[in-house]
Protein backbone atom coordinates (compact mmCIF):
# COMPACT_ATOMS: atom_id res chain seq x y z
CA UNK A 1 0.00 0.00 0.00
CA UNK A 2 3.05 2.38 0.92
CA UNK A 3 4.80 1.78 -2.10
CA UNK A 4 1.52 2.40 -4.20
CA UNK A 5 1.25 5.52 -2.47
CA UNK A 6 4.77 6.59 -2.94
CA UNK A 7 4.39 5.63 -6.84
CA UNK A 8 1.67 7.63 -7.55
CA UNK A 9 3.35 10.83 -5.31
CA UNK A 10 5.79 10.64 -7.65
CA UNK A 11 4.23 10.18 -10.99
CA UNK A 12 2.34 13.07 -9.54
CA UNK A 13 5.51 14.92 -9.05
CA UNK A 14 6.76 13.87 -12.46
CA UNK A 15 3.38 15.67 -14.25
CA UNK A 16 4.26 19.12 -12.53
CA UNK A 17 7.80 19.29 -13.66
CA UNK A 18 6.73 18.61 -17.36
CA UNK A 19 4.18 21.28 -16.59
CA UNK A 20 6.32 23.56 -15.41
CA UNK A 21 8.88 22.65 -18.25
CA UNK A 22 6.21 23.21 -20.84
CA UNK A 23 5.00 26.71 -19.05
CA UNK A 24 8.76 27.67 -19.21
CA UNK A 25 9.05 26.82 -22.79
CA UNK A 26 6.07 28.66 -23.83
CA UNK A 27 6.60 31.46 -21.95
CA UNK A 28 10.15 31.83 -23.21
CA UNK A 29 9.24 30.55 -27.01
CA UNK A 30 5.76 31.43 -27.24
CA UNK A 31 6.38 34.90 -29.05
CA UNK A 32 9.35 33.68 -31.18
CA UNK A 33 7.03 30.89 -32.32
CA UNK A 34 4.20 32.84 -33.24
CA UNK A 35 6.70 35.06 -35.22
CA UNK A 36 7.78 31.84 -37.33
CA UNK A 37 4.38 30.83 -37.92
CA UNK A 38 3.97 34.19 -39.44
CA UNK A 39 6.46 33.79 -41.77
CA UNK A 40 5.37 30.42 -42.79
CA UNK A 41 1.67 31.95 -43.38
CA UNK A 42 3.67 35.07 -45.73
CA UNK A 43 5.78 32.18 -47.06
CA UNK A 44 2.49 30.15 -48.30
CA UNK A 45 0.98 33.05 -49.84
CA UNK A 46 4.21 34.12 -51.53
CA UNK A 47 4.77 30.57 -52.89
CA UNK A 48 1.31 29.78 -54.38
CA UNK A 49 0.20 30.79 -57.84
CA UNK A 50 -3.70 31.42 -56.63
CA UNK A 51 -5.37 32.80 -53.38
CA UNK A 52 -7.45 30.02 -52.74
CA UNK A 53 -8.25 29.78 -49.37
CA UNK A 54 -7.79 25.82 -49.03
CA UNK A 55 -4.57 26.19 -51.08
CA UNK A 56 -3.33 29.41 -49.17
CA UNK A 57 -4.06 26.34 -46.10
CA UNK A 58 -2.35 23.45 -47.61
CA UNK A 59 0.44 25.27 -48.52
CA UNK A 60 0.79 26.69 -44.69
CA UNK A 61 0.92 23.49 -43.47
CA UNK A 62 4.25 22.66 -45.72
CA UNK A 63 5.27 26.48 -44.72
CA UNK A 64 4.70 26.38 -41.63
CA UNK A 65 6.35 22.94 -40.44
CA UNK A 66 9.71 23.81 -42.52
CA UNK A 67 9.96 27.07 -40.15
CA UNK A 68 9.41 25.18 -37.22
CA UNK A 69 11.79 22.20 -38.24
CA UNK A 70 14.25 25.62 -38.81
CA UNK A 71 13.85 27.09 -35.64
CA UNK A 72 14.17 23.75 -33.67
CA UNK A 73 17.44 23.21 -35.56
CA UNK A 74 18.59 26.98 -34.52
CA UNK A 75 18.02 26.59 -30.64
CA UNK A 76 19.30 23.36 -30.37
CA UNK A 77 22.82 24.10 -32.15
CA UNK A 78 22.65 27.86 -32.35
CA UNK A 79 20.57 28.91 -29.17
CA UNK A 80 22.62 32.27 -29.02
CA UNK A 81 20.24 33.54 -32.08
CA UNK A 82 17.16 32.29 -30.44
CA UNK A 83 18.17 34.81 -27.62
CA UNK A 84 17.98 37.67 -29.80
CA UNK A 85 14.96 38.67 -31.42
CA UNK A 86 15.93 40.83 -34.30
CA UNK A 87 18.21 37.79 -35.70
CA UNK A 88 15.36 35.98 -35.60
CA UNK A 89 13.45 38.26 -37.55
CA UNK A 90 16.17 38.98 -40.17
CA UNK A 91 16.21 34.95 -40.28
CA UNK A 92 12.39 35.08 -41.44
CA UNK A 93 12.84 38.05 -43.76
CA UNK A 94 15.65 36.68 -45.70
CA UNK A 95 13.13 33.55 -46.65
CA UNK A 96 11.02 35.87 -47.49
CA UNK A 97 13.77 38.00 -49.46
CA UNK A 98 14.51 34.82 -51.11
CA UNK A 99 10.92 33.86 -52.51
CA UNK A 100 10.50 37.06 -53.92
CA UNK A 101 13.81 37.87 -55.51
CA UNK A 102 13.42 34.44 -56.84
CA UNK A 103 9.95 34.63 -57.57
CA UNK A 104 10.49 38.76 -59.22
CA UNK A 105 13.37 37.19 -61.45
CA UNK A 106 11.41 34.51 -63.24
CA UNK A 107 8.64 36.77 -63.75
CA UNK A 108 10.67 39.23 -65.79
CA UNK A 109 13.09 36.87 -67.61
CA UNK A 110 9.93 35.04 -68.77
CA UNK A 111 7.58 37.91 -70.00
CA UNK A 112 11.30 39.13 -71.41
CA UNK A 113 11.31 36.12 -73.19
CA UNK A 114 8.23 36.21 -74.76
CA UNK A 115 8.79 39.90 -75.02
CA UNK A 116 11.40 39.49 -77.85
CA UNK A 117 10.32 36.28 -79.37
CA UNK A 118 12.73 33.82 -77.30
CA UNK A 119 11.73 29.89 -77.22
CA UNK A 120 10.96 28.14 -74.01
CA UNK A 121 10.40 30.82 -71.65
CA UNK A 122 9.70 28.37 -69.01
CA UNK A 123 12.97 27.58 -68.45
CA UNK A 124 13.87 31.36 -67.07
CA UNK A 125 13.35 29.33 -63.58
CA UNK A 126 17.00 28.36 -63.69
CA UNK A 127 17.79 32.06 -63.97
CA UNK A 128 16.15 33.00 -60.22
CA UNK A 129 19.20 33.79 -57.54
CA UNK A 130 17.84 31.25 -55.14
CA UNK A 131 21.48 31.05 -54.00
CA UNK A 132 21.60 34.69 -52.96
CA UNK A 133 19.90 34.18 -50.07
CA UNK A 134 22.09 31.18 -48.61
CA UNK A 135 25.06 33.45 -49.48
CA UNK A 136 24.18 36.36 -46.92
CA UNK A 137 23.44 33.65 -44.57
CA UNK A 138 26.41 32.14 -44.59
CA UNK A 139 28.24 35.84 -44.38
CA UNK A 140 26.20 37.10 -41.61
CA UNK A 141 25.44 34.05 -39.84
CA UNK A 142 27.16 30.66 -40.05
CA UNK A 143 27.56 28.20 -42.34
CA UNK A 144 25.73 25.45 -40.66
CA UNK A 145 22.62 28.15 -40.61
CA UNK A 146 23.10 28.05 -44.07
CA UNK A 147 22.96 24.95 -45.34
CA UNK A 148 19.43 24.27 -43.40
CA UNK A 149 18.17 27.55 -44.80
CA UNK A 150 19.33 26.01 -47.98
CA UNK A 151 17.39 23.43 -47.36
CA UNK A 152 14.49 25.01 -46.59
CA UNK A 153 14.27 27.74 -49.45
CA UNK A 154 14.86 24.61 -51.49
CA UNK A 155 11.88 22.77 -50.52
CA UNK A 156 9.59 26.25 -50.88
CA UNK A 157 10.91 26.80 -54.52
CA UNK A 158 9.15 23.11 -55.33
CA UNK A 159 6.00 24.79 -54.15
CA UNK A 160 5.76 26.97 -57.58
CA UNK A 161 8.58 25.95 -60.06
CA UNK A 162 6.77 23.38 -61.65
CA UNK A 163 9.88 21.55 -62.25
CA UNK A 164 10.20 18.43 -60.59
CA UNK A 165 14.52 18.72 -60.22
CA UNK A 166 14.21 22.53 -59.51
CA UNK A 167 14.83 21.59 -55.61
CA UNK A 168 17.64 19.78 -56.24
CA UNK A 169 19.41 22.46 -58.55
CA UNK A 170 18.63 25.16 -56.22
CA UNK A 171 20.34 23.15 -52.71
CA UNK A 172 23.21 22.50 -54.79
CA UNK A 173 23.85 25.99 -55.83
CA UNK A 174 23.23 27.68 -52.76
CA UNK A 175 25.13 25.12 -51.05
CA UNK A 176 28.08 25.56 -53.24
CA UNK A 177 27.38 29.42 -52.81
CA UNK A 178 28.05 29.00 -49.04
CA UNK A 179 30.97 27.00 -48.99
CA UNK A 180 32.27 29.76 -51.56
CA UNK A 181 32.40 32.69 -49.04
CA UNK A 182 33.35 30.77 -45.71
CA UNK A 183 36.93 31.95 -46.28
CA UNK A 184 35.67 35.56 -47.85
CA UNK A 185 37.62 38.56 -46.87
CA UNK A 186 36.62 41.26 -48.89
CA UNK A 187 33.23 42.16 -51.21
CA UNK A 188 34.61 41.48 -54.14
CA UNK A 189 35.17 37.91 -53.36
CA UNK A 190 31.52 37.96 -53.58
CA UNK A 191 31.80 37.88 -57.32
CA UNK A 192 33.73 34.62 -56.81
CA UNK A 193 31.18 32.68 -55.43
CA UNK A 194 28.80 34.08 -58.01
CA UNK A 195 31.48 32.50 -60.64
CA UNK A 196 31.07 29.36 -58.77
CA UNK A 197 27.70 29.11 -58.25
CA UNK A 198 26.86 29.41 -61.86
CA UNK A 199 29.64 26.47 -62.58
CA UNK A 200 26.96 24.32 -60.20
CA UNK A 201 24.39 25.20 -61.92
CA UNK A 202 25.41 24.13 -65.44
CA UNK A 203 26.20 20.73 -64.28
CA UNK A 204 23.80 20.58 -62.13
CA UNK A 205 21.07 20.91 -65.40
CA UNK A 206 23.64 19.33 -67.65
CA UNK A 207 22.29 16.58 -65.26
CA UNK A 208 18.96 17.39 -65.04
CA UNK A 209 18.84 17.40 -69.00
CA UNK A 210 20.28 14.49 -69.46
CA UNK A 211 18.21 12.25 -66.86
CA UNK A 212 15.04 13.95 -68.77
CA UNK A 213 16.26 13.45 -72.05
CA UNK A 214 15.81 17.09 -73.00
CA UNK A 215 19.84 17.75 -73.64
CA UNK A 216 19.04 18.52 -77.35
CA UNK A 217 16.15 21.15 -77.24
CA UNK A 218 15.49 24.50 -77.46
CA UNK A 219 14.89 24.06 -73.53
CA UNK A 220 18.53 22.97 -72.67
CA UNK A 221 19.98 25.94 -74.69
CA UNK A 222 17.74 28.96 -72.99
CA UNK A 223 17.74 27.31 -69.71
CA UNK A 224 22.03 27.10 -69.96
CA UNK A 225 21.93 30.93 -70.68
CA UNK A 226 19.94 31.58 -67.57
CA UNK A 227 21.89 29.19 -65.77
CA UNK A 228 25.33 30.51 -66.52
CA UNK A 229 24.00 34.53 -66.05
CA UNK A 230 22.45 33.48 -62.47
CA UNK A 231 26.17 33.98 -61.22
CA UNK A 232 25.97 37.42 -62.21
CA UNK A 233 22.67 38.09 -60.97
CA UNK A 234 23.78 36.38 -57.64
CA UNK A 235 26.98 38.31 -56.78
CA UNK A 236 25.05 42.05 -57.85
CA UNK A 237 21.89 40.82 -55.48
CA UNK A 238 23.69 39.73 -52.48
CA UNK A 239 26.86 42.93 -53.00
CA UNK A 240 23.46 45.03 -53.12
CA UNK A 241 21.85 43.89 -50.02
CA UNK A 242 24.68 43.27 -47.74
CA UNK A 243 25.49 46.63 -46.80
CA UNK A 244 21.86 47.32 -46.66
CA UNK A 245 21.31 44.87 -44.02
CA UNK A 246 24.24 45.67 -42.00
CA UNK A 247 23.42 48.81 -41.58
CA UNK A 248 19.62 48.02 -41.01
CA UNK A 249 19.84 45.41 -38.48
CA UNK A 250 23.20 46.36 -37.45
CA UNK A 251 25.37 43.66 -37.62
CA UNK A 252 29.05 43.33 -38.23
CA UNK A 253 30.43 40.64 -40.67
CA UNK A 254 33.85 39.42 -41.16
CA UNK A 255 34.68 41.17 -44.46
CA UNK A 256 33.48 44.50 -42.75
CA UNK A 257 36.14 43.44 -39.67
CA UNK A 258 38.59 42.66 -42.07
CA UNK A 259 38.16 45.64 -44.43
CA UNK A 260 38.56 48.16 -40.74
CA UNK A 261 42.26 46.00 -40.43
CA UNK A 262 43.15 47.00 -44.00
CA UNK A 263 46.06 49.39 -43.44
CA UNK A 264 45.58 50.94 -46.72
CA UNK A 265 42.38 51.96 -45.63
CA UNK A 266 42.67 55.76 -45.75
CA UNK A 267 41.30 56.25 -42.21
CA UNK A 268 44.48 53.89 -41.09
CA UNK A 269 46.71 56.01 -43.22
CA UNK A 270 45.32 59.51 -41.71
CA UNK A 271 45.65 57.63 -37.84
CA UNK A 272 49.21 56.85 -38.75
CA UNK A 273 50.05 60.70 -39.44
CA UNK A 274 48.19 62.34 -36.97
CA UNK A 275 48.22 59.86 -34.13
CA UNK A 276 50.78 57.68 -33.98
CA UNK A 277 50.21 55.97 -30.47
CA UNK A 278 46.80 55.40 -31.37
CA UNK A 279 47.78 54.17 -34.83
CA UNK A 280 50.43 51.29 -32.79
CA UNK A 281 47.86 50.88 -30.26
CA UNK A 282 45.52 49.84 -33.23
CA UNK A 283 47.64 47.59 -35.05
CA UNK A 284 48.83 45.50 -31.69
CA UNK A 285 44.93 44.77 -30.63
Amino acid sequence: MRNLRNGKKKEHQGKEKLNLRLKDFLKVHAFKISAVLVFGLISAVMVGETLNPLHILGRFLITGLLFLIFYRDILRYKPDYIKKYRMILLLGILVIFTVIIGRGFQYFFQNFSIGIGLSAPEAAIYGMPIPAGAILVALIFDFHTAIIFSFIVSLFTGLWAGEAFYPIYAFVGSLVGAFSVMKCKKRTDILRGGLYVSAANVFTLLGILLFTDRIFTNYSTMAMIYAISSGIIISSVVSLMLPIIETTFKVTTDITLLELLDLNQPIMKNLMITAPGTYHHSIIV
